[in-house]
């Protein structure tokens, strides 16, 4: 059983707090483009939207779940690889990590456990982990660019979808422990680890503060 199962609401707990803290510097950041352009909450409202009927696919009553990636089905394989394609774009969304949307995916924790199981020569999770790479691929070689020129041309926009779909993975987290192979609660009041919570936004405001000290240090450059 992985670190994750064991400890599923500790990491939900952490995760809430990378999201959490990420928003408001995302935002603050952003606010020359998001101030006054309040027409594009529309694109923020979509975010939150899609990210719930997303979590909802991964619930044991809805169209995929998730569960154990080698009983792969040809809707869970479709739907790795367009996770794979979508993650691998984070990597120029601001505030955004490829967890965090792997995380909403539901497939964080199977993905992980799969790349371990494949370095421990278990070869059943090859062909999940193989359109999951796949997905990654052609997510470099187009998500990326389309996104680029979203953020070139329509940035308000964008960065409000980029929020919605912030807020909207909280929704997700909380959710997360039900898409574990063997169901949990959802994560509640009870269950929330407050510690882990705090760990997570000190965590991103250390991130923040280091790109901080390397932006002017090339500043000065």
């Amino acid at each position: 059983v992985s670190l994750f199962d064991k400890k599923i609401y500790s990491m939900s707990s952490l995760f809430l707090g990378f999201i959490i803290f990420a928003i408001p510097i995302v935002v603050a950041e952003e606010k020359k483009v998001l101030k006054g352009k309040y027409k594009n909450i529309l694109f923020l409202i979509l975010g939150i939207a899609l990210v719930v009927v997303i979590s909802s696919l991964n619930s044991s009553t809805n169209l995929i779940k998730v569960g154990n990636i080698t009983h792969l089905t040809i809707p869970l394989a479709i739907y790795i690889f367009l996770a794979g394609m979508i993650a691998i774009s984070a990597m120029i969304l601001p505030g955004i990590s490829g967890s965090t949307l792997l995380l909403i995916f539901g497939l964080y924790i199977p993905i992980i456990n799969g790349i371990k199981e494949f370095l421990h020569f278990n070869f059943t999770y090859f062909p999940a982990l193989f359109c999951f790479g796949i997905g990654v691929l052609l997510g470099i070689a187009l998500v990326i660019k389309l996104i680029k020129h979203a953020l070139d041309k329509h940035r308000s926009a964008t960065v409000y979808l980029i929020i919605g779909l912030m807020i909207g993975s909280l929704y997700a987290i909380i959710m997360g422990p039900t898409t574990l192979e063997v169901p949990k609660d959802a994560m509640s009041f009870e269950t929330f680890n407050v510690l882990f919570f705090i760990i997570g936004g000190l965590v991103i405001m250390g991130l923040e503060k280091v790109k901080k000290i390397l932006e002017k240090k090339h500043i000065e450059g």
